[in-house]
C-alpha cells in the first residue's frame, strides 16, 4: 500500500494549467490543479449561507466527478456538514455503495479528524488537499489520521495543491467586513459569560476562526 505524499497521479483528462502557482512544474501537484479548481468553485458558494469557504470533489477511477460539495454546517445546522462529507456522501450515492475504492477526494483545506476518518472509512485511494490547517489538520499537519499505520486502510496524500489560492479564500473570508464570531449573538441561546458562567472556549480550527496560511513545505 502506498501512503507517500508524492506518488499520486490523477486519471487521464485531469491535468491543469496554473502559471501562478509555485508548484507549476511539480509533476506531483500540477496535474491536480484542474480538480482543485472544481473544489474551489464549490468553496466560493459556502459564504452565501455564512459557511466557511471549503469545497471538495470526489473523482472516480476514470476521473469523472462522482460527488461534490461545500461546507453547509451553518446552512443546515449540521455539525457534520463539512465539504468532504457532503462530497463523499454524494459519491457513495452515485456509486450505489459506501466503498469508494479507486476514488480520490480533492479538498481545498486539509481535512479535520472527522473528515480524515471518513476518507479512511470510505476506502478512497487518495486525498489531495490545498491549504494546510496547522491548528486542526489531520492529514499530516497536527495529526496524521489518514496515514496512521494502526488503521487497515491508508490513503495516499498529496498536499499543497494550489495552496496559495485555497488559503487566500479562507483569509479573505475571515478578514472580511463581517467575519464569523465565537461570541454569543441574539439568536444564540448561550448565556453571556458572567461571574458564575465560564467564558466560551474560542474555536481553533481553520474552519471556525482566523486562518493564517502557512507556506507550503517541499
Amino acid at each position: 500500500m502506498n501512503d507517500h505524499h508524492d506518488n499520486g497521479r490523477p486519471p487521464a483528462g485531469q491535468d491543469g494549467d496554473d502559471r501562478h502557482d509555485r508548484h507549476d512544474d511539480d509533476p506531483v501537484r500540477a496535474p491536480w490543479h484542474a480538480p482543485m479548481r472544481l473544489a474551489l468553485d464549490e468553496a466560493v458558494r459556502a459564504p452565501a449561507t455564512g459557511d466557511v469557504p471549503v469545497g471538495a470533489v470526489v473523482l472516480g477511477p476514470d476521473g469523472a466527478v462522482l460527488g461534490r460539495g461545500h461546507n453547509v454546517r451553518e446552512a443546515v445546522g449540521d455539525p457534520t456538514g463539512h465539504a468532504e462529507l457532503v462530497a463523499l456522501r454524494a459519491a457513495a450515492r452515485a456509486r450505489g455503495g459506501w466503498r469508494l475504492n479507486g476514488c480520490t477526494l480533492v479538498v481545498t483545506l486539509e481535512p479535520c479528524t472527522m473528515c480524515a476518518g471518513a476518507a479512511v472509512l470510505a476506502r478512497v485511494d487518495r486525498v489531495v488537499y490545498g491549504a494546510r490547517d496547522v491548528k486542526a489538520g489531520a492529514a499530516g499537519s497536527l495529526w496524521d489520521v489518514v496515514r496512521d499505520r494502526r488503521l487497515n486502510h491508508r490513503p495516499e496524500v498529496v498536499n499543497d495543491v494550489l495552496a496559495p489560492e485555497c488559503g487566500r479564500l479562507l483569509t479573505d473570508f475571515f478578514r472580511g467586513p463581517n467575519p464569523p464570531s465565537a461570541t454569543p449573538t441574539p439568536a444564540d441561546p448561550t448565556p453571556a459569560p458572567g461571574p458564575d458562567t465560564p467564558a466560551p472556549t474560542a474555536p481553533t480550527a481553520a474552519r471556525d476562526t482566523d486562518f493564517e496560511p502557512r507556506p507550503p513545505v517541499g
